[in-house]
């Protein structure tokens, strides 16, 4: 990469990362905003749980879709479209709100569009970062946005958004609109294209058979034995998740047995934040003190402890603890395999691969969340945190079998040799 790509590189940057910390803070609002209002128009677990449900079931049913289409389309034009999409739908769930007409069919079907442009703004946003970062900065880079991520979408957004709803649904539901509009007018901001077709700037190229672009993706990444098993890992690991963050709002939202209101609640999620920002902002030094197979470990075992502390105690102060080591583990391991997925995939294979793990690892997430509704709508929420506590720490058997440091170096090594 030349000096002056470098240059417009970090110009770019600027404007991604401006637009990304906004349409976080966006999603920080969204993650309480629609649970909280669930709650105002429904009292049964199951369909409380369900609008999480609903905003994780693009991850199967549209993932390999949207890989083709960050591979075949100018890629920041598409993050900007994300976020125009999103404004349209909260601006629909705010009159539906508003008019009282059919609020909660409105509530799932925006949950579901919501987790759509979701997927392809940060998955375009994965694909065209090593575009414009070198390849030895993704590390850095990564980890200025998945802190950024982590302060805005978990610290900042949950506690405005639970105060945000106790002024209005509709206010609320507005002021995320609002904050993904901004992002979108950050985009316009860059100034190169990221374009990932060869020749693209020249002549448009023949384009093969979308059939075959969807399985590529998923063909290299069967292929490639340590993005599969980190891929599968996250799947045990996102199901579990997901049914903890269906159901906590149920265990700690007063009548639950936690008793806390909802702007309580969305400072009980703050913790989260603080320990994905931490994790974050340390990921690279960690991976060169411990390894990058030790680092992986370390999220295991912290998010083993979060997953188990509710069932154990109702006490705030403990589960505000267990979450924010919960956190530590994940942005550690988020900036950790994003970054390895960058080293080891060619530009033009990103955006498909980067789906394919994404359908595969977060697939999980709906399966977690409708098992988590059954659960606490038959026998409480406490079941549903020992489930995932569980299945989270039989992965480490595995784990340790199969993901080696002299694999994951000897990969990055090959495939940097391949780029020079």
């Amino acid at each position: 990469m030349s000096t002056e790509a470098r240059r417009a590189g970090r110009r770019d940057f600027a404007g991604l990362w401006a637009s990304y910390g906004l349409s976080n803070l966006g999603d920080g609002l969204v993650v309480i905003m629609l649970p909280l209002t669930a709650l105002t128009l429904t009292s049964s677990p199951g369909l409380v749980a369900g609008v999480r449900w609903a905003q994780t079931m693009p991850y199967v049913l549209c993932t390999l879709a949207i890989g083709v289409l960050i591979d075949r389309v100018e890629r920041s034009r598409l993050i900007r479209w994300a976020h125009l999409a999103r404004v349209v739908a909260l601006v629909l769930l705010a009159l539906a709100l508003a008019g009282e007409v059919a609020p909660l069919v409105t509530l799932y079907t925006v949950a579901f569009l919501l987790g759509t442009a979701e997927l392809v703004a940060d998955l375009g946003t994965t694909a065209v970062l090593p575009m414009m970062v070198a390849r030895d900065r993704l590390d850095g880079a990564n980890s200025r946005l998945e802190s950024t991520r982590s302060s805005l979408n978990e610290f900042v957004g949950p506690p405005l958004g639970g105060l945000l709803v106790a002024v209005g649904a509709v206010f609320a539901t507005l002021s995320a609109a609002g904050l993904y509009l901004v992002a979108a007018g950050a985009m316009l901001l860059l100034r190169r294209r990221y374009d990932p077709r060869p020749g693209a700037a020249t002549a448009p190229a023949a384009k093969p058979r979308i059939r075959d672009e969807l399985t590529e993706g998923l063909r290299y990444l069967r292929g490639h034995r340590l993005l599969r098993n980190l891929a599968l890992m996250v799947c045990v690991m996102a199901a579990a998740w997901s049914g903890w963050s269906a159901v906590l709002v149920l265990y700690a939202v007063s009548p639950g047995p936690m008793g806390l209101s909802g702007t309580a609640y969305g400072l009980l999620l703050t913790a989260l934040a603080l320990g994905g920002v931490l994790g974050s902002l340390m990921a690279g030094p960690i991976r060169r003190a411990l390894g990058t197979r030790n680092l992986l470990a370390v999220d295991v075992v912290t998010g083993v402890v979060m997953l188990a502390t509710p069932v154990f105690t109702t006490q705030p102060w403990l589960v505000g603890a267990a979450t924010f080591l919960g956190g530590v583990g994940s942005g550690l391991w988020n900036v950790t395999v994003v970054t390895l997925r960058q080293q080891l995939v060619p530009d033009e294979l990103l955006g498909r691969v980067s789906s394919a793990s994404r359908l595969i690892g977060w697939g999980g997430m709906p399966l977690g969340a409708a098992v988590a509704g059954v659960l606490a709508q038959t026998v409480g929420p406490r079941p549903v945190f020992a489930l995932g506590a569980l299945a989270c720490a039989a992965l480490l058997i595995p784990f340790l079998r199969v993901i080696r440091e002299d694999a994951i170096r000897a990969a990055v090594a090959s495939r940097a040799t391949r780029d020079e």
